[in-house]
């Protein structure tokens, strides 16, 4: 299992590309950036040209935010700039960012990612004139590449949770994405599974999918305050409205009477009554939290399940400011590649 983090909200791009540099040096395999308070293409450009051997990818674009054939072009001049380390991870949103946020219409996203995952996966792939044709329901193009790609194809893999959007990844893209809070069980039992049902029906190999999984890091010497660090980082999940992905994943794993409490709590901003309700078990299987012993043998659970683990940092209450609150983050990465 290869091991990755997860950028993109830090407080500068420079501080960004000084956390690649570091996290590169302690070993780590792949670095990805996020559609969120910033662009994932722009910053996936500013950590590529700051690292030299990892892989470096968006985890994910916004397809609701963007064209399918920009971001396929935007793919492909990754892929040139980093000498062939770029993988492309797209995915709906959700709807802090599309409803609340840009008032998109984030309806039948079955039907828009199908359209829009086969015309990026022609736009990457897409040879020195050849024709590029593709008529949907969402999504159409017609084009021809002017030269030829950069050598080595690009991946791009489908975020998905919920067990239709999981089906269509294994049908159409070379991987799923699966979101931070994604617990051994969760990918083992329920989506690796469904994804493999998807590239069947489509007649493709199961055994070529990727699993890349995310997962938050909770690291602290004090377990509690690690603890109290997750549980915060869950609820805020829900404000200030809940976000799909990750309710659709506490239902699926039974935590149905939780999400309904964080969906009535958390948009009224009562967080301290949210996380006395965040269950244990939650914590212990959906998240890395504890000491840094601790982290690092949650993070040998993953062996075997997920083909990349990409670790997202949680920020500690109290923490050291600059790249000293990184110094255990970092030792995790470093010995879990040692």
């Amino acid at each position: 299992m290869k091991t990755a983090m997860m950028l993109g909200f830090e407080d500068s791009i420079k501080t960004m590309t000084t956390i690649a540099t570091e996290a590169e040096r302690a070993g780590i395999d792949a670095l990805y950036t996020v559609d969120a308070g910033r662009s994932a293409t722009v910053t996936a450009a500013a950590v590529i040209n700051a690292t030299e051997r990892a892989q470096v990818g968006t985890y994910i674009v916004n397809a609701y935010a963007r064209e399918p054939w920009m971001t396929g072009i935007e793919a492909r001049d990754l892929n040139e700039i980093s000498n062939g380390r770029f993988v492309l991870g797209v995915g709906t949103g959700n709807l802090h960012f599309n409803d609340y946020y840009m008032g998109l219409d984030s309806s039948r996203p079955l039907e828009k990612m199908r359209d829009f995952m086969q015309i990026v996966k022609a736009v990457v792939s897409g040879k020195a004139r050849q024709s590029v044709r593709y008529e949907g329901k969402h999504h159409k193009i017609r084009w021809r590449a002017t030269w030829e790609p950069t050598p080595g194809d690009v991946p791009v893999l489908l975020s998905a949770s919920g067990p239709k959007m999981v089906k269509l990844a294994g049908e159409v893209s070379d991987g799923v994405g699966i979101g931070i809070m994604s617990s051994v069980p969760f990918v083992r039992d329920i989506v690796r599974p469904n994804a493999c049902e998807g590239a069947k029906l489509a007649g493709r190999d199961p055994a070529t999918l990727q699993f890349p999984v995310a997962a938050t890091v909770s690291i602290n010497v004090d377990e509690e305050a690690a603890r109290n660090a997750s549980k915060a980082a869950i609820c805020k999940l829900y404000h200030p409205i809940p976000h799909p992905y990750y309710d659709s994943q506490l239902r699926q794993l039974g935590y149905s009477e939780f999400a309904d409490q964080a969906t009535e709590l958390m948009p009224q901003g009562r967080l301290m009554e949210a996380m006395a309700l965040v269950p244990d078990e939650v914590v212990d299987t959906m998240t890395i939290t504890g000491t840094l012993d601790q982290c690092l043998a949650r993070v040998e659970e993953y062996e075997g399940v997920a083909d990349q683990l990409i670790l997202a940092r949680t920020a500690q209450r109290g923490e050291p400011a600059g790249m000293a609150a990184y110094d255990e983050f970092f030792e995790l990465i470093s010995r879990v590649s040692s």
